[in-house]
């Protein structure tokens, strides 16, 4: 990595393809190593799944899951405010919904 000075006590970093790319590898794989298994085993333990959580495991946008909720295409329960998704008859929609490609029939 190369510093080229510059006013005061700012330093300029300068630095090559590779060293970004060891760089961002180390810090990507931190995050798979760290962050995605919290997540996983977070989600998998529930039972029921709050709208940011089914965003996070579906990637689908809260607007998406209002219209799924509203015409109802997934399953859901709702007290007062409080809306939660069953997980079980979220997969069960994904699986019905599956869609086979040619290499999976």
């Amino acid at each position: 990595m190369n510093y080229n000075k510059l006013e005061g006590d700012q330093l300029q970093f300068v630095a090559e393809r590779k060293e970004l790319e060891l760089y961002f590898n180390k810090v990507l794989r931190k995050i798979i190593q760290d962050e995605i298994p919290k997540l996983l085993k977070e989600l998998g333990k529930k039972e029921w799944l709050t709208k940011s959580e089914l965003e996070k495991l579906t990637g689908w946008s809260g607007r998406t899951i209002q219209h799924m909720r509203d015409t109802r295409q997934i399953p859901f329960s709702q007290h007062g405010r409080k809306i939660l998704y069953p997980r079980e008859g979220i997969m069960d929609f994904l699986e019905a919904n599956f869609i086979k490609t040619k290499g999976n029939v």
